[in-house]
């Protein structure tokens, strides 16, 4: 195993682990709706484009923002379900990339249509090395496929 040259402490396993961690913590955060520490999740600021699945432009905010977003849309459902698969790590210094299939089912029981909007598709990371061990810097979701009821998360946030 070799040591990273800013880093020369922690190997190459140490660094994949610490990010297989993190992006796992991405998922297990957001379903719990532990709000305060999926925003520690990211670096200041944090660039975000979920334009394949939402429109609109990509957007750079600091994690409160981010979180602040997250909780109008996702916190009126019932519940969600995230799964990151299938991860990929690229190690550079204190920087990386990552990728991975990502599938999110949404659940909002409703009078309106059904109660389950299930979305899948790639995300891509790019992660930086802090002080307070990696972070996510930028984030891209690129939809593969959709099914289900979308209008959940208006009616949720409508709520």
């Amino acid at each position: 195993m070799t040591a990273t040259d800013s880093h020369p402490t922690t190997t190459e396993t140490e660094d994949r682990f610490a990010i297989l961690d993190l992006i796992a913590r991405l998922a297990l955060l957001v379903d719990a709706r532990d709000w305060d520490a999926f925003e520690g999740l990211f670096t200041d600021p944090v660039y975000t484009d979920r334009t394949s699945l939402f429109g609109g432009e990509p957007q750079t905010t600091t994690p409160g923002e981010l979180v602040g977003g997250l909780r109008q849309v996702l916190g009126g459902l019932d519940a969600t379900h995230h799964l990151i698969t299938c991860q990929t790590i690229s190690l550079d210094g204190d920087q990386a990339t990552s990728a991975a299939n990502m599938q999110g089912t949404h659940v909002f029981a409703n009078h309106s249509g059904g109660p389950l909007w299930t979305v899948a598709g790639r995300h891509d990371y790019q992660l930086k090395r802090t002080a307070d061990g990696w972070k996510i810097a930028r984030m891209t979701f690129n939809v593969q496929w959709a099914s289900g009821n979308e209008q959940i998360l208006t009616l949720a946030a409508a709520g």
